[in-house]
């Protein structure tokens, strides 16, 4: 039997990372958005209550500034956080090794239509 404490925050996570899902599942046609993943506590487990959902996409036609494209998700649900990459930026980030690639494609939580790799990213 799992302890009540345990059961609670594995639901919280559930929670929070389906929060993620659903609006990266309903804005993934619009955005052309290839791959997203959740990252950072909520993908490790240990967020608080302070804690942003993280997620990184992987998207098509992205204006060229962060700020722009925070524009493109203001229809987000509080507490998201969304960093975004062409597929080539997230490649050549990739070969660059910058962490927070690299935790999405190896401890980061597949959401939206990740899972489809045919589409690439």
């Amino acid at each position: 039997m799992t302890h009540p404490i345990i059961e609670r925050r594995r639901a919280e996570r559930r929670e929070k990372i389906g929060l993620a899902d659903d609006y990266i599942r309903a804005v993934t046609l619009r955005l052309g958005i290839h791959r997203a993943w959740v990252v950072g506590s909520v993908a490790r487990g240990d967020f608080n209550v302070w804690s942003d959902i993280d997620v990184v996409v992987v998207a098509d036609d992205l204006p060229p500034t962060p700020l722009q494209r925070a524009d493109l998700f203001l229809d987000k649900p509080p507490n998201v956080q969304i960093v975004a990459y062409t597929p080539e930026e997230f490649q050549e980030e990739l070969r660059r090794e910058n962490p927070l690639v690299v935790e999405a494609t190896t401890l980061g939580v597949p959401i939206g239509d990740a899972g489809d790799s045919s589409r690439g990213g």
